[in-house]
């Protein structure tokens, strides 16, 4: 017979703690993707220094890990405010970056 109010699972606790965050975006749209840069429109803005992941679907779930170089507010065709996001791809990315666009 279970127990109410009692944990199934045991706790971790890790011997220092370690802060972070994580946030989950919604899509973006992709306006260039190139070799040094990608720039894309997103619904929240983001910190310059802010770490990344894009992953772009018609490339067989490809992922991209970028740093945000700019983010300006702009305004959509539909009245609504996006974010104009400047990436430049971490190395390594980004030949993989091109190659997934050519494949689009």
């Amino acid at each position: 017979m279970p127990t109410l109010g009692r944990r199934r699972h045991p706790r971790y606790l890790l011997h220092q703690p370690v802060e972070g965050n994580v946030r989950v975006r919604d899509e973006v749209t992709i306006v260039s993707l190139g070799d040094r840069e990608i720039v894309v429109v997103s619904p929240e803005a983001c910190r310059p220094d802010e770490n990344v992941s894009l992953e772009i679907p018609n490339s067989g779930r490809f992922r991209v890990n970028a740093k945000v170089a700019e983010s300006r507010p702009l305004v959509a065709e539909d009245g609504a405010i996006r974010h104009r996001l400047r990436l430049v791809p971490s190395s390594g990315g980004t030949e993989a970056a091109a190659a997934a666009e050519e494949r689009r």
